[in-house]
């Protein structure tokens, strides 16, 4: 999955670009009484799967696991 495609996934669900710093996102994304955080990288080509894994794991709360497949 390239980034641009989980930034629009991410977007549609309600999440907020709060920074960037670099080539680096970051996102904040709230229900009810609890806050996330999540990191995407926007490097050249797909994101590695062990780095969407962890994008995964760290909306999973709100978002559900395997939202990003």
């Amino acid at each position: 999955m390239k980034a641009k495609e989980l930034m629009k996934c991410i977007e549609q669900a309600g999440e907020q670009l709060i920074r960037q710093r670099g080539s680096h996102l970051r996102y904040r994304l709230e229900r009810d009484d609890m806050t996330l955080f999540t990191t995407i990288p926007q490097h050249g080509g797909d994101i590695p799967t062990g780095t969407l894994s962890a994008i995964d794991r760290d909306l999973a709360p709100i978002l559900g696991k395997g939202w990003t497949r």
